[in-house]
Formats: C-alpha cells, structure tokens, sequence
C-alpha cells in the first residue's frame, strides 16, 4: 500500500485566518491555517497558497476522530470568506445540499429545487441552477466573482436551497441550533476522484499527470477534502430527522424511488405525473443538454479570474456513469484507492456497499 505523502502539520506555521484579512476584519477568527509544502501546490498547478483549515475551538457538532486533528484543504482564497460562511444566517425552513466534490450535487440540486417549487419545470430549464441554489462558499473558488454568492443566498426567498461542499464542522454554526433539512449525498470516491480530475482540468487549467491528480486526493490536498472524514461526518448523523443520507449509485439506480423519499423527507407530495416528468427532466441526456445545469456563470466567473478560455470542460455534466474509473484509472491506482478506502472504515466496521446502498426509508 502506497504511504501518504502528508507531512506533519506542525512543522508548517500556523496562521490565523484573521491575520490574513483586512485591519478590523474578523478579529476573533474562527479557524487557522498551515500552509500546504510548495511541492505540493506545484503538483496542483495551484496559483497562490493552499492550506490545511483547523478550527480553534471545538465544533458545535460531534466529528469523528479528534476535533483538534480534524483539517480541511483549501486555496487560500478561501481563508477570507470561512468566517463569513460560519456567521452565515440560517432559516429553519432552508434545505441545504452538502456533499464532497463531483458526488451528484447538481443532480441532487436540480431535484430538490423542483421539490421545492412545485415542479415549475418552465423556471428550471430558463434560469441558471447557480441563481436558483446558490454555492454558498463560490466566493472562495473564485475571489473576484461578479456577484457575492454569500449575499445572494442571504437574499433568496424562502424556502431556500444552498448547496456547500464543506465538512460539517465547516458549515454556519446556526447549521447545527436551527436544524434546516440537510440532503448529503455519497459517491464511490473512485468515480469521484476521475470526475474531479477532469474538472481541473477543465475549469482550473491542471496540466499535471492523473496519477498525480489521484495521489493528491488520496492524501487529501484538493479542495474539501479528505474525503472520508467528510461522508463519515454525516454517516453518524443519518438517523437524524434532519439529515437525509442518500448516494449518487442509489439515484442512477432508482430514482424515482430517491424522489419519493426525498419528498417525504420534505413533506411534500408527488402525483404520478410529476414523479415521471421529474424522472424524464432528470435524466443524464436531459441535464447534459440543459445550459441552466452546466454552470454557465460559474464557467464565465472562472474564466474570467484565470484570464484563459475553458478548452475541454464545455459540460459540467460529463459522463454520469457508476464506475467510471474502471477505464480511465490504472489497476495500480485503483488498488491504490481500495487499500485507502479498507484503511479509512476498518474501525467502524463499513464498506462502500453501506454508504451506496443505504435507504432512511
């Protein structure tokens, strides 16, 4: 089994995230930063500092493992909006969607906002998901945004959908007193891992290997991750009645029924009609094909920060398929991404097959 490159994080400086900010910003921070080892960035083909985020104090929900030890991979542009993020003001009426990278959450998003909104088909396919479900921590993917995805989700009606991709003890803090529903979907991290490569490369410009591309999300250095500590959070809190733990292996595999149950989880009801329009509108073709779900703005955003054109990466939807890393990953790699997996669920006694086929109906 391959060995992590992760170096102990106290030989890096820690720096307090306020100290980065402007004078009078944020003056009792939140969390802290250690810088992540140049090589590192390098191998990333990240422009500016990355760093591991710690919190300083422990969390207001339970993590696994030790909270202290507990970190979070991030650009350093990042570092100015957390604080923002965690003072965040929740509704008890909101629904969030949080998941770990390219595991369904714009597939997730798209149903849940039309759940919401009375299956208003019309608005769905004519208005961008980015402005109907804000990504509540974009600001940090790109600092120079036009607008302020923070501010647009605090001035969304209810009830409002948000989508974040931070670990538990990253989201706002009223998260864990106000209880809104929280959506978290699972993927198989191998399918995962391929899809994020390939939106580095498209939507960051990575030029570097795949193979250092996976090594570098097996020791956690992409953005939000780790990856394991990230599921395994809301895998402990799946029996809650505000958590809705579902995977991206389950919807490919009946969707309808992950509908059904999603509307249950919400309280709102589904005809026959509906469920089959939703289904149809759902489908891989139908959202491939539907601008309003390929974050058109996100791209401009992106393309605009990094002064370059977007080469390969023309469809957030790429390929949609379970078990996609069969043929776009080396059996090495894979053998690679199995013994870390065993290494990560040993202790609680799980596979992938409990996460993928977990149902809380």
């Amino acid at each position: 089994m391959r060995q992590s490159s992760r170096t102990v994080h106290s030989e890096y400086s820690k720096v307090r995230i306020s100290e980065r900010l402007e004078p009078g910003n944020m003056p009792n921070a939140t969390f802290y930063a250690e810088s992540v080892p140049f090589e590192q960035i390098e191998k990333l083909a990240i422009s500016g500092g990355y760093s591991s985020i710690y919190a300083t104090s422990k969390p207001s929900v339970d993590v696994v493992g030790n909270w202290q030890n507990r970190y979070c991979s991030l650009a350093d542009t990042f570092q100015p909006v957390l604080d923002r993020v965690y003072n965040f003001d929740v509704r008890e009426d909101d629904v969030w969607i949080v998941t770990s990278t390219k595991c369904g959450t714009t597939w997730a998003q798209e149903m849940t906002w039309l759940i919401l909104n009375d299956f208003d088909f019309e608005k769905a396919k004519s208005e961008d998901l980015t402005l109907r479900s804000p990504f509540l921590e974009f600001n940090g993917v790109v600092p120079n945004v036009p607008h302020d995805t923070i501010e647009a989700a605090n001035n969304l009606p209810s009830p409002r959908l948000i989508k974040s991709h931070l670990p538990a003890w990253l989201l706002p803090k009223q998260v864990w007193t106000k209880k809104p529903k929280i959506i978290y979907i699972f993927r198989n991290p191998k399918d995962a891992a391929i899809s994020y490569f390939h939106h580095w490369r498209g939507m960051v410009g990575y030029k570097g290997t795949k193979q250092d591309f996976m090594h570098s999300y097996i020791d956690g250095y992409v953005n939000f991750n780790p990856f394991w500590p990230h599921v395994l959070d809301f895998w402990q809190l799946r029996n809650q009645p505000e958590i809705f733990f579902t995977s991206y292996e389950r919807m490919k595999r009946d969707l309808a029924g992950v509908i059904k149950d999603v509307c249950k989880f919400l309280g709102r009801e589904v005809k026959d009609e509906q469920l089959s329009q939703l289904v149809a509108h759902l489908s891989f073709d139908k959202m491939k094909d539907n601008p309003a779900c390929n974050h058109v703005k996100e791209f401009e955003s992106m393309k605009a920060a990094a002064g370059r054109e977007v080469d390969e990466f023309s469809r957030f939807v790429r390929r949609g398929i379970v078990g996609s890393h069969k043929d776009e990953m080396p059996q090495s790699v894979i053998q690679e991404f199995d013994d870390w997996t065993e290494d990560n669920l040993k202790d609680y006694q799980l596979t992938i097959e409990d996460f993928t086929n977990y149902s809380k109906y």
